[in-house]
């Protein structure tokens, strides 16, 4: 198959190790649903007092590595949303003291603070979807381009290209996490900018 594995018949195996017709190391069982390999393996050394190994017991460090991968993933992922909630809280913080006389003069012209609120949460929320749409659009574009990459290894000779995951799940929590992160970003700064006295304002000018 590549440098490493090949294959032929168990006789012919038996005859190139020398050894009888009953020589066997080890039988693998292919299962139809992958979940029911530790239940199955402790049947088995019961049944046929053997030693039996299930594959995520077997593949238990290959899992661990996934495991720690993803989580740094997530983590890189939600501090750079975290970071990105803080840059647009700024911006709408500075917004409020730039347009002061703005907000003043909505509300002596009997806009409420519910009404000044709902403009800067709309402000906010605008830039998290139009932006979550643009990154998520630009993020499966990068996956499809490095899904073009040619990826040889030995090991995994059936991949030909960089295995990307499609799954929609992540595009999903993408966007929801862009949502809130800038909803979070605006709320704060809307309510303080509800609660602007515009005689003051006004009297300060």
């Amino acid at each position: 198959m590549d440098n490493i594995q090949s294959y032929c018949s168990i006789s012919t195996t038996q005859k190139l190790l020398g050894e009888s017709s009953n020589y066997i190391t080890d039988l693998q069982v292919k299962l139809k649903d992958i979940v029911i390999a530790p239940k199955l393996a402790k049947e088995y050394e019961t049944l046929f007092v053997v030693d039996a190994i299930d594959i995520q017991t077997a593949n238990s460090q290959f899992e661990t590595g996934s495991f720690v991968r993803t989580l740094i993933s997530y983590a890189v992922g939600i501090t750079l949303l975290i970071v990105a909630g803080f840059g647009i809280y700024n911006i709408l913080n500075m917004m409020i003291y730039e347009k002061m006389d703005s907000i003043a003069i909505l509300k002596a012209t009997g806009f409420s603070g519910k009404d000044v609120n709902a403009i800067f949460i709309s402000i906010a929320s605008t830039i998290g979807i139009v932006g979550g749409a643009l990154g998520l659009i630009c993020g499966f574009g990068l996956s499809a381009l490095i899904d073009q990459i040619p990826f040889n290894t030995e090991s995994l000779p059936s991949i030909k290209t960089y295995p990307i995951n499609y799954n929609p799940k992540f595009y999903i929590i993408g966007a929801i996490f862009s949502i809130v992160t800038t909803y979070l970003a605006g709320y704060f700064p809307s309510r303080k900018a509800s609660k602007i006295d515009p005689v003051i304002i006004i009297r300060g000018k």
